[in-house]
């Protein structure tokens, strides 16, 4: 079940990659495709951080899928400015090699918040936890409250 999961979560991780490549609309060139290669990783590591939060209630697994984009797109933004740093700049200009790796993840927040997409990918990202979750068992866990104390104590044994 643990290899299932963690298959999703790749298989996850390139469904974003796609997502985020319709979100770019082109932008950000040939570096671009570093985040792309990266995110079956970055899913599995996003899945991995989720994993435990299949028992938070309902508003705690909301908010760690906030957590969750914001770290994906983190990971997202540093595999895009490491591919970049190593395609370097035609007829091997110099440059500061930290600071183009700090400008993809500065791009990547801009272009989840300050464009607004994060009023869509939030709730996305929480179905697709959810989904996950329910692909391999945790559906139990991951359904809505129930507003019964003892649902927790069932689901612990």
């Amino acid at each position: 079940m643990t290899r299932h999961y963690y298959l999703l979560c790749a298989t996850s991780g390139l469904l974003w990659a796609v997502i985020a490549y319709l979100i770019a609309d082109g932008w950000g060139g040939a570096a671009f495709w570093g985040g792309f290669a990266s995110a079956p990783l970055i899913g599995v590591v996003a899945g991995k951080i989720y994993r435990p939060v299949y028992r938070f209630p309902f508003s705690g697994r909301v908010a760690m899928s906030l957590l969750s984009l914001y770290i994906s797109s983190t990971l997202f933004g540093l595999a895009w400015g490491i591919t970049d740093v190593i395609q370097g700049l035609p007829g091997g200009v110099e440059r500061n090699l930290i600071e183009v790796v700090y400008e993809a993840i500065a791009a990547t927040f801009y272009g989840v918040t300050a464009t607004g997409f994060v009023a869509f990918l939030w709730p996305l990202a929480h179905l697709n936890h959810w989904l996950v979750g329910r692909c391999v068992g945790h559906h139990a866990l991951a359904g809505l409250p129930t507003g019964r104390p003892e649902s927790l104590e069932q689901e612990n044994q």
